[in-house]
């Protein structure tokens, strides 16, 4: 579930933003202060100093419990697909953050990410930390031995990659802005830099508003319809976004 990802873009609250026309295709770095949005500039995530605030703008978004381990799946393993907008006055805690992760392509097409239903079960089992560090590790050697084993349809020993938009929030002060639609596209573009042939995200059936930013906007495509794919049983849409 991506969108919380590891899962769960199903209950993100996404604004309605001004500008109507989006370009992936933009070559603007992510790392600087052009964002287009005034006060606003876009960093790559740097440590775990900046840990507990992504944390924080996730969960108020989320509707499912998420472990530290989930996110340092992500965070330690991508830090350059976690992106941030961060005010460029204050005290430089993020108010936005968009995370991500690229795979090999499985035969499915699906990335191999773990689920929120897995990881509240996780948390609530009589297991050791050492236990739950193990299950995340083999995650991540599942993931190393997909990128040995799945190649390109060419021949070449390159495999063919795809990226998951897993995680994307806005504080609630900040939205209307269009610091989200901002986000997920120089996520896009960072994906896509990096060798990516599609980026996959899971969103909400009753999501309107998501819907309507990955589909009219970025030109996401309904994939699969996951019947009661959140912990609430609510159902979502798989979008897959195809680069040309």
């Amino acid at each position: 579930a991506a969108a919380a990802a590891a899962g769960d873009m199903s209950k993100l609250k996404v604004s309605e933003d001004t500008n109507s026309n989006i370009d992936i295709n933009s070559n603007s770095s992510c790392d600087d202060g052009d964002s287009g949005i005034p006060g606003i500039k876009f960093v790559s995530y740097k440590d775990e100093s900046q840990l507990e605030k992504v944390m924080q703008l996730v969960a108020n978004d989320l509707s499912e419990p998420y472990s530290i381990f989930t996110y340092r799946y992500f965070l330690l393993r991508f830090p350059e697909l976690c992106i941030l907008a961060i005010p460029e006055e204050g005290d430089g805690e993020p108010v936005g953050c968009v995370v991500c992760k690229i795979d090999s392509e499985g035969g499915d097409g699906v990335t191999d990410v773990p689920q929120p239903s897995v990881q509240a079960q996780m948390m609530a089992a009589e297991e050791s930390d050492g236990t739950k560090e193990q299950q995340l590790q083999n995650s991540n050697n599942n993931t190393d031995a997909d990128n040995n084993d799945n190649n390109n349809n060419d021949g070449s020993n390159k495999p063919a990659l795809s990226g998951y938009m897993a995680m994307l929030a806005v504080d609630t002060t900040r939205r209307g802005m269009g610091i989200g639609t901002a986000l997920a596209t120089r996520a896009i573009r960072k994906m896509r830099d990096m060798g990516c042939s599609s980026i996959t995200l899971e969103t909400e059936v009753s999501n309107s508003a998501a819907i309507r930013l990955y589909e009219d906007r970025l030109g996401f495509v309904r994939e699969e319809l996951l019947v009661r794919y959140y912990l609430n049983w609510g159902d979502a849409y798989r979008l897959r976004l195809w680069f040309d």
